[in-house]
């Protein structure tokens, strides 16, 4: 009897282990499930006018285009230069509504992961870097940080907002590495 109290109480346990390890916030697959916060408590006490949000992502070198997200459209802008071939793509302006759902998840995950926090310019050494703006606005609170290269001393956050915007746009419209 007192072997099967202590079976009991272990998996009752383990049970409770398992359970509260499963409750970290869930951005969801449109997302790309990325699960790991810094700041869950961020937007506990303050609500966020979403349809105000505005999010611009500019990307240097090869490229200079950009995409912005205005409420839940999110439209792609392409530089003045022309591509041609396979490029072609890129030489149009092109838009995607998005759901209101997948703009309040991303707009979550921006501010939870601690955009206000990071610095405003990241620098970087090489020569041939490709830089990376993202310019973030809500509830009266604005922000753009410089990053002179997408890959080199550039935060993870806006490595993954530009990903995750390109995604979202649905053209395909990844970065392409530059010759050389």
């Amino acid at each position: 009897m007192m072997r099967l109290n202590l079976v009991i109480l272990v998996l009752t346990f383990v049970f409770l282990a398992c359970t509260k390890s499963g409750n970290k916030k869930d951005i969801n697959n449109s997302l790309n499930g990325v699960q790991d916060f810094k700041h869950e408590s961020v937007l506990e006490n303050e609500s966020i006018n979403f349809s105000n949000v505005f999010l611009k992502i500019e990307r240097g070198a090869f490229h200079y285009d950009s995409f912005i997200l205005k409420d839940t459209l999110l439209t792609y802008h392409p530089s003045s230069e022309k591509f041609g071939g396979e490029l072609k793509k890129y030489n149009f302006n092109s838009e995607q509504v998005l759901s209101i759902e997948t703009r309040n998840r991303l707009v979550r995950y921006i501010i939870e992961n601690g955009f206000f926090d990071l610095k405003n310019n990241y620098t970087c050494e090489e020569s041939c870097s490709s830089a990376l703006v993202v310019t973030f606005n809500y509830n009266n609170r604005s922000k753009k940080i410089i990053s002179d290269d997408f890959q080199i001393n550039c935060p993870k956050l806006l490595r993954y907002i530009e990903k995750e915007i390109v995604r979202l746009h649905g053209k395909d419209l990844k970065r392409v590495d530059l010759p050389g």
